[in-house]
């Protein structure tokens, strides 16, 4: 009769362990900007599912900011990300950038004024 409880007790340790993780949680940064601005960088879980940046960065003047990643499945896929840039937990400026095949630079024009940029996946 004992065997039964134990076989039980392993097969659900081994169904717990097989499933994926998914416990991820979205990855703040704190930057400053050209402009000498305190910026937040909030990077979801889902676009660090799918995507690997690889840098980020501010040109010179503040008002462009440059994306290096990669998709994280193959080499030939082409991933989409929506880059919003909030005030004050308020939404002021999207754009969706493709990235991909392989690793890809991509630049979004920033808005007058923010203090956080959000890096999530583009939903389509």
């Amino acid at each position: 009769m004992k065997k039964t409880p134990t076989t039980l007790t392993l097969v659900i340790i081994v169904a717990i362990l097989s499933l994926p993780c998914m416990a991820s949680a979205d990855k703040n940064f704190t930057i400053h900007s050209p402009l000498g601005s305190i910026v937040t960088l909030t990077i979801t879980s889902c676009a660090l599912k799918n995507v690997r940046i690889h840098d980020f960065d501010f040109s010179q003047s503040g008002d462009t900011f440059f994306l290096v990643a990669a998709p994280n499945g193959s080499s030939d896929s082409i991933e989409s990300l929506l880059i919003e840039f909030h005030e004050d937990s308020i939404a002021v400026q999207s754009d969706f950038v493709d990235i991909g095949p392989g690793t890809t630079e991509q630049e979004v024009s920033c808005p007058e004024g923010f203090d956080q940029i959000v890096i999530d996946c583009s939903g389509y």
